[in-house]
């Protein structure tokens, strides 16, 4: 009795149609870039660090006006202290408290305000390219795990048609078997086809199920949830020039813009280095309180001083000597400043690489596509002859298993040229710098 209760809760669920949409859901890729791009942590840490480096440029801004502090202390002072030079002795223990406002107004600092600033701007301009190449880079991988998954399903559906046809060739080949018409060795080479084929069938579903899982994990859905996506493949041809993508690679590539902005902010710093060469020009203002109790009341260490006094003046300090650290410091940075050169030039030589090599290879896979798809019509005629000729004993067993491996290792060829050719597309549009391929310059 129980069982069956849960048997018809099974049934009932299994008609909701909420879980019947659910186990339905068929996503086309730009649903799938928008999922990733609103989910992926890589994103959204991007997002963060810009936040960051735009409260660190406000920050740094800050440094630029006055500072209110409030400070306060307490001194005790024994008998027959000369409080002051001119004061009469005092011949009884005392103590003095002080509290006061303070502002501080820096007016020079050999420039490193200046350019502690300019760096925050950069780092900005840094974090606004790191988004920009995390938004890319996330593109890119659900863009090659949406074809790589819809590549295993017809890889999978290849499989299994090879499973079909060879079963059915099996059932031919006992009944030649039966009648005596083929020896025994042909009917056990139809066995180990259809076995061989039916391991392909089961890895290649395994293989499936894992592309969907990658591309669960990018698009942030429950790895084992189940789900389509549309099957759309660009087919258009790529008529860019290479030479003009490239050109647009090296304006484009957040990472040539990171590189550029780090070999800028080198020789910010050293400006900075450079600052304590300088004398620190303050302006300085004081409001302080005495007196004799915590509560700044009663008598203080002097009846000769005001309970109060305001002060203010211009501050300057100069290090004239600190055994050759700043000369040390510039050094250090100047090298900073070669190695950011040396290595915008890396990064200039590697986007120049990525481009030449995803052209390449996305015009050989265009280029596959049409010979495959003729290949694959010719092996499928091919297959459907043979077929015809084993049944009327005309061709050998041999050729029919050689045809449909012919047909398989075809059809397989074909869809990897298609998918591949889109991954190339992505690929490409990764290497210049855009989201698109088709956002690439025309000739």
């Amino acid at each position: 009795m129980y069982k069956k209760f849960i048997f018809s809760l099974v049934l009932i669920a299994a008609s909701l149609p909420g879980l019947a949409s659910a186990a339905e859901k068929t996503y086309s890729r730009e649903q799938c870039l928008e999922m990733a791009l609103t989910r992926n942590p890589l994103v959204l840490t991007s997002i963060e660090k810009r936040t960051q480096a735009e409260w660190g440029k406000k920050s740094a801004y800050d440094d630029f006006l006055p500072k209110l502090n409030v400070g306060a202390s307490s001194t005790y002072t024994d008998g027959d202290y000369d409080a002051y030079a001119g004061f009469v002795n005092i011949d009884e223990n005392r103590s003095t408290y002080e509290t006061g406002i303070y502002i501080d107004q820096p007016l020079f600092t050999g420039f490193r305000l200046t350019e502690t600033y300019n760096l925050a701007d950069i780092g900005l301009k840094v974090a606004v390219a790191g988004e920009q190449l995390a938004t890319l880079e996330i593109t890119f991988q659900t863009v090659r795990a949406y074809y790589n998954f819809l590549m295993d399903q017809k890889l999978q559906r290849v499989a299994d048609s090879a499973v079909t046809q060879l079963t059915s060739h099996l059932n031919d080949s006992e009944q030649f078997f039966k009648n005596e018409i083929i020896p025994l060795n042909d009917l056990l080479e139809s066995k180990v086809h259809l076995a061989n084929a039916r391991q392909d069938a089961r890895i290649a579903a395994s293989r499936t199920r894992t592309s969907r899982m990658a591309l669960a994990n990018i698009i942030k859905e429950p790895l084992m949830s189940k789900f389509n996506v549309e099957d759309s493949p660009d087919m258009d041809a790529l008529t860019n020039d290479v030479k003009t993508i490239t050109l647009q690679a090296l304006e484009t590539r957040p990472e040539l813009q990171q590189a550029n902005y780090n070999l800028e902010a080198s020789k910010k710093h050293i400006t900075i280095a450079k600052s304590a060469y300088f004398p620190t020009v303050s302006l300085n203002a004081a409001h302080n309180y005495f007196g004799g109790d915590p509560l700044i009341e009663g008598p203080n260490l002097s009846n000769s001083r005001d309970s109060s006094e305001t002060s203010i003046g211009i501050y300057a300090s100069w290090e004239i000597f600190a055994w050759g650290q700043t000369k040390h410091e510039v050094s250090r940075a100047a090298a900073a400043s070669r190695e950011a050169d040396h290595s915008l030039k890396g990064v200039m030589d590697e986007v120049k690489l990525e481009v030449q090599d995803n052209f390449v290879y996305a015009l050989t896979s265009y280029e596959n596509i049409a010979t495959a798809k003729i290949a694959v019509a010719q092996a499928q005629e091919n297959l459907r002859m043979n077929e015809l000729r084993y049944k009327h004993q005309l061709s050998t067993n041999t050729d029919v298993l050689d045809a449909r491996t012919l047909l398989t290792d075809t059809e397989t060829k074909y869809y990897q040229a298609v998918y591949d050719y889109n991954i190339k597309l992505a690929g490409l549009a990764r290497a210049v710098g855009v989201g698109n391929w088709k956002d690439l310059n025309a000739n």
